[in-house]
């Protein structure tokens, strides 16, 4: 099943550029703007690329690629700063690594006291 989900990255993701202790690489993966939480879908306009104003993405990549919170994903011109990981798991083999990122200079405070 990981080949199956690792294929599908390579098909049809996109390449990202990831910077961590593992150094930098670039991996095929999903990058997409999302909301986290119920009431923010209820108020918020995405705009016409799709980003949503909240500043969230989520991150869905090959296992076999080591992310970890704090590491960073360049897309473009930006850069993602890594909040979150964990791997999903099918029955009990993992099937893809999950992440929640935010905009590194712009959203980066996301998530903690102030």
């Amino acid at each position: 099943m990981e080949n199956l989900a690792a294929s599908v990255m390579e098909k049809y993701g996109t390449d990202l550029t990831l910077v961590g202790a593992e150094g930098t690489q670039t991996v095929r993966a999903f990058f997409w703007a999302v909301n986290s939480k119920s009431w923010q879908s209820m108020e918020s306009e995405a705009t016409l690329l799709g980003e949503i104003f909240r500043g969230q993405y989520a991150y869905m990549g090959p296992v076999a690629v080591a992310v970890q919170e704090g590491d960073t994903l360049q897309l473009g011109e930006k850069t993602y700063l890594f909040r979150r990981v964990e791997l999903f798991y099918c029955g009990n083999q993992p099937l893809y690594r999950w992440g929640l990122c935010v905009e590194k200079g712009v959203n980066d405070t996301w998530g903690t006291q102030s």
